[in-house]
């Protein structure tokens, strides 16, 4: 018997599970959540179609086993639902949030996204009792929940204007503070659009908007600003307005790219403006602790060492990286992806979380007040090329596996340095690749031809092979690109798939 559950969430397309499936989902997950003492959840949901059926279906299992629910009915983001939880604590402690969502996955998909006490985004082995792991054993067991009497519904109003108000706060911008500034903004009809429009504009900046209005058919494709092509559009927009600053984010809210009429920056390079603000607003004691993944390359890490903070290698998965967060007490962790997660503090409370609105405004306001920031940014990002990342399938992940071996066979070969764990012994699940790098704790160092890459099997999808490459020479980079992508395919037969 299969199940949704993924690497740092539940994932599925919409027809792939029946009711009864979906219910025993919110079963197992309320089960879980009875060993943790859990008396509260929140169930939020954002726009996309599939997401209202199996709200209903959450709502009534939590209210069938004894649980007080938090409602908000109404499509909101994802960092919103995180800060709806973190604001349920206050009054609840011990609450449990269920985000119905699929992210940047195409209209098809519908998912969850889970929290527990004390506001901690749970995966698979992370998490108390091992998070989504314990939650997959019940679900796959014979343990069934008593129903319990006093179930409590209580409907909240969409809380996006005091989310704004806590984000600006947040990143230390006053109201009207980015007067001046144009930014185009691509919401790719989802729910993050209308709260980051209205964010912008008390913050004082002008708006151009794309694919505003939420709509959870996605009309134009997959909500994912991060995938080759999907943002072409609003960088012609910004062209033809002369804006300042381009911004996409998908469809849950909590991817996030950032650019200008030139292009879209990568996320190492987004962050140095970002880490600069977040020092300069709220200095540190010592040397701040900031993350990140695999996939950010080398040349922008040192140019994080440049602002004095620590940057420390971490695997890909969204819980695991908030959950590490915690662990080594990190002011920041940036994926290549286009996510980005903060501390955030609410009252007594804290959690680490991806908050969109706040790292756009750090990344507003520090551009604004340095007059020439961007094309400083630029001119660093000109000194590398990024493959981006590209994807092959295999008829089975027996051959996939073999694949990957293959492509770490030849770095070895190439004298490169092979990582498949942090300097702790974590598992990166994945292959970092290193030729002409060097990573210390003291600081990165950087031969003429160095290259990084990172390969990895895909989580949510079949017997995949997902690489990324990046080096500081574009002709060597699709020189690299073109070895790797002979290898899978025309050597091992993999197919490319989106």
């Amino acid at each position: 018997m299969t199940d949704p559950i993924k690497v740092y969430d539940a994932r599925w397309e919409v027809a792939q599970f029946d009711d009864s499936e979906v219910a025993r989902l919110f079963e197992a997950t309320l089960i879980y959540a009875r060993l943790l003492d859990v008396d509260t959840i929140t169930v939020t949901r954002d726009a996309r179609l599939g997401c209202a059926r199996v709200m209903e279906i959450g709502l009534e299992v939590a209210l069938r086993l004894g649980f007080r629910v938090l409602l908000c009915a109404d499509p909101i983001s994802t960092p919103l639902a995180y800060f709806t939880t973190l604001k349920a604590t206050l009054r609840h402690p011990n609450t449990m949030g269920l985000a119905i969502t699929a992210s940047h996955n195409p209209g098809s998909y519908v998912g969850i996204k889970f929290t527990v006490p004390p506001v901690r985004a749970i995966g698979l082995d992370c998490g108390p009792l091992g998070g989504l792991t314990r939650v997959r054993e019940i679900y796959h067991s014979d343990q069934r929940a008593t129903p319990v009497k006093g179930g409590e519904l209580q409907v909240i109003d969409h809380p996006a204007e005091e989310y704004i108000t806590f984000c600006l706060a947040q990143a230390g911008v006053e109201k009207g503070e980015l007067e001046g500034l144009t930014v185009v903004l691509d919401a790719f009809n989802g729910s993050a659009g209308p709260e980051m429009h209205a964010a912008l504009r008390r913050a004082g900046a002008q708006v151009r908007h794309r694919r505003l209005v939420p709509d959870g058919r996605f009309p134009t494709g997959s909500p994912n600003p991060t995938s080759r092509g999907k943002m072409d559009a609003a960088l012609d927009l910004a062209r033809a307005c002369q804006a300042d600053c381009v911004v996409g984010v998908d469809g849950d809210g909590d991817r996030l790219v950032i650019g200008d009429s030139r292009g879209i920056l990568s996320a190492g390079f987004v962050a140095i403006p970002v880490i600069g603000e977040l020092l300069e607003r709220r200095p540190p004691a010592g040397t701040p602790v900031v993350l990140y993944d695999p996939k950010v390359n080398p040349l922008a890490l040192l140019h994080w060492g440049g602002l004095n903070v620590l940057p420390v290698l971490f695997r890909n998965g969204h819980s695991q990286i908030k959950d590490y967060m915690h662990t080594r007490d990190a002011l920041f962790a940036a994926e290549e992806s286009g996510h980005y997660y903060h501390r955030l503090a609410l009252g007594d409370r804290a959690m680490a979380a991806e908050a969109s609105i706040i790292t756009l405004m750090l990344f507003l306001s520090a551009t604004k007040r340095r007059p020439g920031a961007m094309d400083e940014l630029w001119e660093r990002q000109g000194e590398v090329f990024s493959t981006g990342e590209f994807n092959y399938q295999f008829a089975s992940d027996q051959a996939r596996d073999e694949a990957i071996g293959a492509i770490v066979d030849r770095a070895r070969v190439d004298g490169a340095e092979i990582r498949t764990a942090t300097s702790e012994g974590i598992d990166l699940q994945g292959t970092v690749v290193y030729r002409g790098v060097s990573m210390r704790d003291d600081g990165v160092a950087l031969e003429n031809q160095w290259y990084s890459g990172y390969f990895r099997v895909a989580t949510t999808e079949r017997a995949v092979v997902r690489s990324y490459l990046s080096t500081a020479d574009r002709a060597y980079a699709e020189e690299l690109e073109g070895g790797v992508r002979e290898l899978l395919g025309n050597q091992l037969g993999g197919v490319v798939v989106d």
